[in-house]
């Protein structure tokens, strides 16, 4: 039942779709294009928190990486971030949980209402949820986490590189490292069909016609990904969904009867709002997200403020009290991707948002970016080859076999979950039943998404047992 911010979906909209995404958090000071440093085992394209998640990963296995970042500084847009034990077991691994909790709010539970009467549906035991899984679920700033991962990657020495822009990907043969190619990395063979190859490594073009090369290269760039066009050719899907969102000081919010040791979430017709505490409850984060009239009418000017008015007029006091704390001049429009079963071409692979951007509804898609980079990272340091890596491409396989079909289940359990959330008439009523009827530390869920990050097909837990609206509601 897990509600995510909206934020690795699209850039903020302030009336038209490319409006820019605005540096905010830790910049860094940016690097000429020739450092002087020796060619990378690995570069990583893309500086959010996919991308520097993947390259402190990897550094701290005793593998060189350069990260290319296209923005003049490093830095994330956004506001509220959910990590659930999944990414806190990484952050623990890392040795970066407790910088982390510093940084965050611990909730002591998830609450989800109805938007209309706001009466409680049902709610998780966050407590009870970390003695079962280990780690905590927490709730911190985008920036701040992101901050998090910039800083552990400068301390672990990784090159990091800012107004990179990269434009095109080519895996090389051994014969093709001394030329100048401009041409594309093959789309027609998986890691699973390159090992024994003698791939010799990849290599990256800049828009300003330089090239950089290292034995991999990961394409971290995001939703709109130039690695995801050129591989594979799709293009993103709108839901026709889009996010308001606004982080504020949390004396702004208190007399608007809130939970500040809760993460809350009204449900209603084509529409619902989150409402959790941030920065050790100094701030308080909402999002509002609602189906827009004028997306499903094919208009290009869809999500405006009247929208967002409209959507909301008829839900709870709770949620109309916090709707005027809410920025109105950006607005993010919600898009994912179809699932893609291929995720590795010869020496260049996809990671995060580039290969599986999900809609927001289970709050995962920061984490299925972190866990992706903790998984490859696994597999290169399980089969050592000194700095030549010499192994790959088995890795590159291993990686290729067990991450498409988790983040499949995700992408489309999220798809899934936004359609009950938004549920009206009979459903909404048949589902208010399902989940009051739900016990408070029934885990069945969660269990496949929170128990384990799997590092192989055989550890991937079996996904939950869906109860159908017209099924008789469960007995407490």
């Amino acid at each position: 039942m897990s509600p995510e911010h909206p934020a690795d979906s699209g850039h903020p909209d302030s009336g038209h779709p490319d409006s820019g995404h605005p540096d905010s958090g830790h910049p860094d000071s940016g690097q000429p294009a020739d450092t002087g440093r020796p060619e990378p085992d690995v570069i990583v394209v893309g500086g959010g928190i996919g991308g520097l998640s993947a390259a402190f990963a990897l550094a701290r296995k005793g593998i060189s990486v350069r990260v290319l970042e296209r923005s003049a500084e490093f830095g994330e847009v956004g506001a509220g971030i959910q990590l659930a034990p999944n990414c806190t077991r990484i952050l623990s691994a890392y040795g970066l949980l407790e910088q982390a909790k510093a940084l965050g709010v611990l909730p002591a539970s998830m609450v989800m209402k109805d938007a209309l009467d706001g009466t409680v549906l049902t709610s998780l035991d966050l407590r009870d949820m970390e003695h079962r899984y280990g780690t905590p679920y927490m709730v911190i700033h985008r920036s701040d986490l992101h901050g998090l991962f910039l800083q552990a990657c400068r301390e672990a020495g990784v090159d990091l590189r800012t107004g990179q822009h990269v434009t095109a990907y080519e895996t090389l043969s051994p014969a093709s490292t001394g030329r100048d190619s401009t041409e594309a990395a093959s789309t027609e063979a998986a890691s699973t069909e390159a090992a024994g190859t003698g791939t010799a490594g990849a290599r990256v073009r800049l828009a300003d016609g330089t090239v950089q090369q290292a034995r991999l290269v990961i394409a971290a760039d995001g939703l709109h990904s130039a690695a995801r066009r050129q591989l594979v050719g799709d293009e993103p899907v709108s839901s026709a969904f889009v996010a308001y969102r606004g982080a504020v000081p949390m004396e702004k919010a208190r007399e608007n009867n809130i939970s500040a040791s809760d993460v809350v979430v009204y449900v209603g017709p084509g529409c619902h709002f989150v409402q959790y505490p941030l920065r050790g409850g100094g701030m308080f984060n909402q999002v509002a997200v609602f189906e827009s009239p004028k997306a499903r009418a094919g208009e290009e000017d869809w999500g405006t403020p009247d929208e967002l008015d409209a959507a909301f007029a008829h839900t709870t006091r709770n949620v109309q009290q916090g709707l005027p704390l809410m920025w109105r001049d950006r607005w993010w429009r919600m898009f994912d991707r179809d699932p893609i079963t291929t995720w590795v071409y010869g020496r260049v692979a996809l990671l995060g948002d580039a290969a599986h951007p999900p809609l927001q509804y289970i709050a995962q898609g920061a984490i299925m970016a972190i866990e992706d980079g903790y998984v490859l990272a696994e597999h290169l340091a399980a089969r050592p080859g000194g700095r030549a890596l010499a192994d790959i491409d088995g890795a590159l396989a291993a990686y290729q076999a067990v991450r498409p079909e988790h983040c499949r289940r995700v992408v489309e359990t999220s798809r899934a979950w936004g359609i009950l959330w938004h549920l009206d008439g009979e459903k909404r009523e048949r589902r208010n039943e399902i989940l009051r009827a739900r016990d408070p530390r029934d885990y069945s869920f969660v269990d496949w998404l929170y128990s384990i990050t799997a590092l192989t097909p055989a550890q991937e837990p079996p996904m939950f047992q869906a109860i159908a609206l017209d099924s008789p509601a469960p007995v407490r």
